[in-house]
């Protein structure tokens, strides 16, 4: 019998960044054809395997957030503690994928679920157009082994452009390249509270201090990540140096040209208020959020990518409206996109039985919720019957990071709260 690591293995040798995942898709498609489960793949390239009389639904989504080597990934196993060299893990949500691989050899009268791109937009998800059967979902996609999660974060993606113009360089003027590198990062909503330094606005502020123009940007790795690095090229008439985390260089270009009134772009990027926007004291969790993602010149345009998170739909519209103001006010157009609404806190009587059996291998499991996207509310609204859905999972640390690392002691124990749930 082959274990949940034997399955990670197997599916980390496979590359499954978001938009380019489709080996992992067909790899899961032979598999449960040959523990003959009944197979099904939509559009969106979810994948739903079906054998008996199922009860119960287990979900993951199958990509993974690509940073450092990755797609390459390499295993670093230290004690009970699994992380990868250099890259993300993908533990997030590969360690769900690989307890659901390890059931379907041993178990029937159960369906699985893999959803495509959920780290892009929960966009398998928000496609899905497979039915489920079975009347209870358990999404294997939390981070905390001590959490029944029964809510979850809604989300907006943001960019926001303008056109910029170039101009000459003042005869004053010295060219410097800064770099910044080897910051944490760490998830945009369920680290969002850890008062991670952000690349981006690190970058802003020393520019901004030292009243410097750009000629070039890229920060930032991802929308949904804080940002870990990033490179400047600008021009100044001080005599820079390094200081905490800004490693600058004097460089000659005499072709080099600055972008026109870049101090107010500088400026902008230094003033939005990055991170926690509100708190819910009630849940003990943020209730709003914004993460400057990347910040980058393509083609002639300024970009801005941002992610806003809130625990309530209603405040979207205000976050959003916030948002596209704030920019407006330097002339960028902002767009939104890939919005998915929050799964609104619920106890019921499959999230009740999900406690009951959890408490023999975690005593103090709790219902809460989480600053972060979960597929769970979006699956159920796209299903004709109604359905009970949470979510479980083990303890991920610094996912969308390279940091990652996940302990093996507590897959072991979701791995064995899962099989009970199969059998009631």
């Amino acid at each position: 019998m082959n274990s949940v690591e034997y399955f990670f293995e197997q599916i980390t040798a496979i590359p499954r960044c978001s938009y380019d995942s489709d080996q992992l898709k067909e790899y899961l498609v032979r598999y449960a054809k040959e523990q003959n489960f009944d197979v099904k793949v939509d559009r969106a390239g979810n994948v739903i395997c079906k054998k008996g009389k199922p009860k119960i639904c287990l979900q993951s989504h199958y990509d993974m957030v690509c940073l450092g080597d990755a797609p390459k990934v390499e295993l670093i196993k230290n004690g009970n503690v699994l992380r990868a060299k250099n890259s993300t893990l993908g533990a997030d949500n590969g360690m769900g994928v690989a307890i659901m691989l390890y059931c379907m050899q041993k178990y029937d009268d159960f369906e699985c679920l893999f959803t495509a791109n959920e780290e892009v937009g929960l966009i398998g998800a928000a496609n899905l157009e497979l039915e489920i059967v079975a009347p209870n979902i358990l999404n294997i996609d939390s981070e905390d082994e001590n959490v029944i999660c029964i809510g979850c974060a809604g989300g907006s993606d943001v960019v926001s452009e303008k056109e910029i113009e170039l101009e000459p360089l003042n005869a004053k003027d010295k060219i410097y390249i800064a770099v910044i590198e080897g910051l944490p990062g760490g998830h945009s909503g369920v680290d969002i509270d850890k008062n991670i330094p952000s690349s981006i606005k690190i970058l802003a502020r020393f520019l901004t201090k030292h009243n410097c123009e750009l000629i070039d940007i890229k920060a930032g790795e991802r929308r949904n990540s804080i940002a870990q690095g990033g490179v400047a090229i600008f021009t100044c008439e001080e005599e820079l140096e390094n200081d905490e985390f800004v490693k600058v260089e004097k460089i000659e270009n005499n072709n080099y040209k600055k972008i026109k009134n870049s101090q107010k772009i500088i400026k902008m990027l230094d003033a939005f208020s990055q991170g926690v926007r509100a708190w819910n004291k009630e849940l003990g969790i943020p209730e709003d959020s914004a993460n400057l993602g990347i910040v980058e010149i393509k083609n002639g345009v300024f970009e801005v990518a941002i992610s806003l998170r809130t625990m309530d739909d209603r405040s979207m519209d205000r976050l959003e409206a916030q948002t596209e103001s704030f920019f407006d006010l330097c002339g960028f157009s902002v767009t939104f996109s890939s919005h998915n609404d929050a799964w609104t806190p619920y106890i019921g009587d499959f999230s009740k039985k999900v406690q009951m059996v959890a408490s023999k291998y975690i005593p103090n499991i709790k219902f809460d919720a989480i600053h972060a996207g979960l597929e769970c509310g979006m699956l159920v609204s796209r299903q004709k019957e109604p359905k009970q859905v949470v979510s479980i999972g083990p303890n991920i640390r610094f996912p969308h990071s390279i940091r990652e690392e996940c302990d093996l002691d507590s897959v072991e124990k979701i791995k064995k709260i899962v099989e009970d749930l199969i059998f009631l």
